[in-house]
């Protein structure tokens, strides 16, 4: 079955999500939680720039990224279209999803949302396993209900599922 007659069939849900946009993101949560840590802290002042993403991080943060986006490709690859889930040259991340034409309406923006938000969280789980232990945990817990939270939306319909049931 070639893609155009795959999409006839299916809703076709096309997922992008840029590099430099998780990377903004992410400098804004990590800002947002660094400044309280120095309030707490006056006389630590090296705690709250090693609290900061930095440019020199950027490959650690890109390689993080990718296996950000491998976990939700591994979630979605039931409707995947393509296999290739990577950042290409220009930086995107990009999925096609073949949904079935009872999926609820607004799901790409909803999908998308949740892919933006469970790749921020695992580079932040990452970043926060050795040098906040205590957030890591809170943000292992937020990672885990987002994944669990687009494994619902994708498969949720509008209306319910048949199954074929055999009469001997």
């Amino acid at each position: 079955m070639n893609e155009a007659t795959a999409c006839r069939k299916r809703k076709c849900v096309r997922i992008s999500v840029t590099r430099e946009d998780l990377r903004d993101e992410l400098l804004k949560r990590t800002t947002y939680i660094a400044l309280p840590a120095r309030a707490d802290r006056e006389d630590d002042d090296d705690r709250y720039e090693r609290l900061l993403l930095t440019a020199d991080e950027d490959p650690w943060v890109t390689d993080r990224l990718q296996e950000a986006g491998d976990r939700v490709a591994d979630v979605v690859s039931a409707y995947l279209l393509n296999e290739d889930c990577s950042f290409d040259e220009c930086g995107h991340y990009c999925l096609t999803l073949l949904l079935p034409l009872d999926t609820d309406q607004g799901i790409e923006h909803r999908v998308m949302r949740l892919v933006r938000e469970i790749m921020v969280l695992y580079v932040l789980m990452c970043w926060f396993c050795e040098r906040l232990p205590e957030k890591f945990h809170y943000l292992s817990l937020q990672y885990n209900e987002a994944i669990e939270l687009l494994r619902t939306r994708i498969n949720r319909r509008t209306t319910p599922v048949l199954r074929p049931i055999r009469t001997y």
